[in-house]
């Protein structure tokens, strides 16, 4: 394990969360269609459904990438390299 893998894995993570944001943010969009939908507000309603679809394709991102950085050995590289690394520090100072 090196600095790049390390770095790759937190940028993934990164990406991780945004989709799950997104994904969440298209649940919210339908529950406020479903509450206009219930209001008689079936204008509002397809508006927003209409933002809401295309936010869950986003699952599939999500689903993938916490599959690849959960790799158990990939963990186990990461929990070593920043065990070294903090050795290495705390022995430099």
């Amino acid at each position: 394990m090196n600095a790049s893998k390390l770095y790759l894995r937190d940028l993934l993570g990164i990406g991780l969360v945004t989709s799950a944001i997104l994904v969440v943010l298209g649940m919210i969009f339908c529950l406020l269609a479903a509450l206009n939908f219930f209001t008689h507000e079936e204008v509002l309603a397809n508006t927003y459904l209409h933002e809401a679809l295309p936010l869950f394709i986003f699952i599939l991102p999500s689903i993938a990438i916490a599959r690849f950085i959960n790799r158990p050995r990939w963990i186990h590289d990461v929990e070593e390299y920043q065990l070294e690394s903090a050795k290495k520090f705390s022995q430099s100072h």
